[in-house]
């Protein structure tokens, strides 16, 4: 398979292929620069070299490259083609091409040079197996699904000469994922961290705590909050879901409004962008500062095999759906406030909520029949203490 990467030229030798950059060497191998490449294109390794023998020896090609000018089959050029013309990209909801944004970015800035046809399975499961998804699996598999996607993309729409060597094989599929079985919802909150969030010296996070909890809303609908959804005569607030689509009213309780009767009104957004005036807070970076406070306040957690996960503006959407369950909320009226279109995660809540309920009901059974059996037995040894007592017979 040729390799159109500048400077990098293959040779074949012992039934093996070595990767050099050379820069200014002649016909005879003389002169000029060889590096040795380690690894091939593609893998981590290959790329880390190559990037800094750019930076040593053609820095203005690496400047090129920054822009975002990568060549025809190069990965970056490929994720351009795809938002220009793919109408999975172009009929997506803003929220689901924001997810894929941020793989296809990473893709980007780690591998945007690199031609497609470069990847092969092994190379994919190096990148799946990179320390930093260690203790984000997800991510990982997300990343590899939008490759997925990327090279379906480019077989079908993008005529490649070079993912011919691959005989319509798309190595990126049927990768094994690190995330197995159902995906595990998000961390209850305990109501030790609640009180303990709801003290922290930091306004906005505090804000939307509070319409986390009692709306029970996602984090893309919290950031979009608006005071002029709030209709004042009725308390509710009204919702238009960005993943759903689902247009609601959502009644606002008492601690809510008494809350937000003390927010100041700075402008469109209930909680405005600290970086930009007038926009609504992103949704990565309020998870990205639930999880460090959190973490700060000494609150952490893990999933059921015992890998850390931090808690999350969506563990809030969680604990407001078992705490209507627990108030004793019908199925129907949990769905109603959370906007579920079926009550299949509403089953859930009741089943947390019940599981509370019962065990706790079990619990205190057992504590009377120890009461009743302390009970008996001070009956029965004040019984025995009488005939101790009784006088004998004469």
């Amino acid at each position: 398979m040729n390799i159109d990467l500048p400077y990098v030229v293959r040779v074949k030798a012992r039934g093996r292929s070595y990767y050099y950059f050379r820069k200014g060497v002649d016909a005879d191998g003389c002169g000029g620069i060889r590096i040795a490449l380690p690894g091939h294109p593609g893998t981590r390794a290959f790329q880390d070299a190559y990037e800094q023998a750019l930076r040593e020896h053609a820095p203005h090609l690496q400047a090129k490259q920054r822009r975002g000018e990568a060549g025809r089959g190069a990965l970056a050029w490929v994720i351009e083609q795809y938002k220009a013309r793919s109408t999975q990209w172009t009929e997506a909801k803003p929220s689901t091409r924001e997810i894929y944004d941020r793989r296809f970015h990473w893709l980007t800035k780690n591998y945007g040079t690199v031609p497609l046809a470069a990847f092969d399975r092994d190379t994919i499961r190096a990148m799946r197996d990179l320390p930093e998804f260690r203790d984000k699996p997800s991510v990982a598999d997300a990343t590899i699904e939008r490759l997925a996607t990327l090279w379906d993309f480019a077989e079908e729409f993008c005529q490649l000469d070079d993912l011919k060597g691959h005989k319509g094989v798309n190595p990126a599929r049927h990768i094994k994922k690190l995330k197995e079985g159902e995906a595990e919802s998000a961390p209850l909150w305990p109501l030790e961290l609640c009180k303990a969030f709801e003290s922290y010296p930091h306004p906005d996070l505090v804000a939307f705590y509070f319409l986390a909890r009692y709306t029970g809303q996602r984090r893309s609908d919290l950031v979009n909050m608006r005071w002029d959804h709030i209709n004042t005569a009725t308390d509710e607030m009204f919702v238009a879901q960005l993943k759903t689509s689902a247009r609601i009213w959502v009644p606002m309780p008492k601690r809510l409004r008494e809350y937000l009767a003390t927010w100041p009104r700075l402008g469109y957004y209930i909680v405005m962008s600290p970086k930009i005036a007038g926009a609504p807070w992103g949704e990565q970076s309020l998870t990205n500062e639930f999880a460090r406070v959190t973490r700060e306040l000494g609150f952490e957690t893990t999933d059921s095999k015992g890998r850390p996960r931090t808690y999350s503006p969506h563990g809030l959407r969680h604990l407001c759906g078992v705490e209507l369950a627990y108030a004793g909320a019908a199925d129907r009226q949990i769905a109603a406030v959370l906007g579920h279109s079926t009550l299949k995660q509403v089953e859930r809540y009741v089943r947390q909520a019940q599981q509370v309920v019962l065990a706790r009901g079990a619990q205190r059974k057992r504590d009377e029949m120890y009461e009743r059996e302390r009970h008996e037995a001070l009956i029965a040894a004040a019984g025995n203490v009488t005939k101790l007592k009784a006088p004998r017979d004469a």
